[in-house]
């Protein structure tokens, strides 16, 4: 797996005009929102596949077209064209009618864009921008960079880098004297190199294609479980209360994206597709996140992360999770959604890095980053006062942090009451926390029964 370094600088998109919802009339293009930057660029031209890395750029009304644009990888620059553009259709059903928004601005913009037919040249792409990592105990910018992990100079400690997973550990917990860290990474052992039992079996072929079909784990994903679970057995046994630790269960982090992740529909969760539309139409908003670094925090498996890096949205999307079990899920789906190479991929295409950390602990500078997504996560942070308060450190003024999580309602309210594992909140509570913290313009979207996600920013400097 290449190191964290690798990769961290790629050419990225550059921002252009934000075509929001009701703007794209007669082939005219909207003025930009007040305060929106939107990361890329799409044609809208009939239902033709456009550049995604320059040029004009696309608001909710027209997400799902820009989606599919982006899932045929048209990623090469160009020129765009917006001859005949027509208004699109959300593609949401129940989902947007149901859907409640509370704090937008609706004020439109008078249309001032390129006539009717005329073509717009993409602008060059920003300069490269790398990951701003940092000690997260005395929080000094990190350098030294090693194949087997990174070196804080002033504390002298060294965290190292998993070579099952890819990840850089950033916990505290994970520090070791500088000198201790290995100049390269243990190589993994040869069980998982070589072709292994069930690989050599004659019908694994015809199994994996009807696992595939019925939507079920294929033998190297069962395989990479079996090993994961040899690999920390204690983890498996961990039989306390559900929790935070529930997600550092090997066989839970298996599970979450082929499985249990489904059961938040219950909750009003609309969905992951519909989640990250969302969640892009907010950080599109985020003052110069256009091609700059994105924290997914709590990461999970990667289900957005990936969705992310594969928007052609950001430079590098950096995938935070204190689950080591979770991390190593993100590194197997991401290698085969994203290739091989996802963290040092050619240039121009975003690079995807994996960083284990503490929530309550960020390691990175502060105001570094333009935005940040924590997606159905702050109900399960031990400590979500200070959580908030590390992400607001980070944002940059002008930065946008989107979270979803539940309410205290619906069918999973019993775990939020009592001594229950989780803390479901209201409205009210996360725009009263948010605030504490320093984060203004409070935007939420609810969907029955339960579901919730928000919107703030860490303010401009004057």
């Amino acid at each position: 797996m290449p190191s964290l370094a690798a990769g961290m600088a790629l050419a990225s998109p550059a921002p252009g005009l934000w075509l929001g919802p009701g703007l794209l009339r007669g082939g005219q293009v909207g003025a930009p929102r007040p305060g929106a930057v939107v990361p890329d660029a799409a044609a809208v031209a009939g239902n033709v596949c456009g550049p995604v890395c320059g040029g004009l750029t696309l608001g909710a009304s027209a997400a799902m077209a820009v989606a599919a644009s982006r899932r045929r990888g048209c990623r090469r620059g160009g020129m765009v064209l917006v001859a005949n553009a027509t208004p699109q259709s959300s593609g949401t059903g129940d989902t947007a009618e149901t859907l409640q928004t509370e704090g937008v601005n609706t004020s439109q913009a008078t249309d001032t864009g390129p006539a009717a037919g005329e073509a717009v040249a993409p602008p060059p792409p920003p300069a490269p921008r790398p990951v701003p990592c940092a000690c997260p105990i005395c929080q000094t910018p990190l350098g030294s960079a090693l194949e087997a992990g990174i070196v804080c100079k002033p504390c002298g400690l060294g965290f190292p880098k998993e070579a099952a997973g890819g990840f850089l550990d950033l916990t505290i917990g994970a520090a070791r004297p500088a000198e201790q860290l290995p100049l390269k990474l243990a190589p993994l052992p040869r069980d998982e190199l070589e072709q292994s039992f069930l690989q050599r079996l004659p019908f694994v072929d015809q199994a994996d294609s009807i696992a595939e079909r019925l939507g079920l784990p294929k033998s190297r994903e069962v395989e990479a479980l079996g090993r994961e679970i040899l690999r920390e057995p204690q983890k498996l046994l961990n039989t306390g209360p559900l929790g935070t630790s529930t997600f550092q269960n090997p066989l839970v982090s298996f599970a979450y994206e082929r499985g249990w992740r489904k059961a938040f529909a219950s909750s009003g969760f609309p969905g992951p597709d519909e989640e990250f539309r969302l969640a892009q139409d907010f950080l599109s908003e985020g003052q110069g996140l256009l091609g700059d670094v994105l924290l997914d925090a709590s990461c999970g498996s990667g289900l957005f992360s990936r969705r992310f890096a594969s928007s052609g949205s950001y430079s590098t999307v950096v995938a935070l999770d204190f689950s080591e079990a979770m991390l190593r899920q993100v590194d197997d789906f991401a290698e085969k959604e994203l290739g091989a190479d996802y963290s040092s991929p050619p240039a121009g295409q975003c690079s995807l890095q994996l960083v284990r950390a503490d929530i309550a602990r960020l390691p990175f500078a502060s105001k570094s980053l333009g935005g940040v997504h924590a997606g159905a996560a702050i109900h399960c942070w031990p400590n979500p006062e200070n959580a908030m308060a590390e992400i607001a450190r980070v944002l940059r003024p002008g930065g946008v942090l989107v979270m979803t999580t539940f309410m205290p309602r619906g069918p999973l309210k019993p775990l939020s009451q009592g001594n229950g594992p989780y803390r479901f909140w209201e409205k009210e509570e996360l725009r009263k926390l948010t605030r504490q913290c320093g984060l203004v313009d409070f935007e939420a979207i609810t969907k029955d029964p339960a579901f919730i996600m928000v919107r703030v920013r860490k303010p401009r400097a004057e």
